[in-house]
């Protein structure tokens, strides 16, 4: 992986953590998301994926969040 390379969030492998750079999410989703502490800038690291690929668990300012995968594409990271 390309140090400052832009990923989204579903690109992120298991146990690798990057920094939020920005979200392209609109609407309740996007407030809920920024509420929870998904904040450019915020080091978040990709805890584990459901085997199909369709959901994974994301720890984000001590707390430990799952998005659908739909979701974390839309979320830019650094590594």
């Amino acid at each position: 992986m390309e140090q400052n390379a832009v990923l989204t969030l579903a690109q992120l492998p298991e146990n690798r953590s990057a920094r939020i750079s920005a979200l392209r999410l609109s609407g309740g989703m996007r407030r809920r998301l920024r509420e929870l502490g998904f904040i450019a800038g915020t080091r978040i690291i990709c805890l584990h994926r459901v085997s199909d690929g369709a959901a994974a668990a994301y720890l984000v300012r001590g707390t430990v969040i799952a998005l659908r995968q739909n979701d974390a594409e839309r979320i830019e990271v650094l590594p």
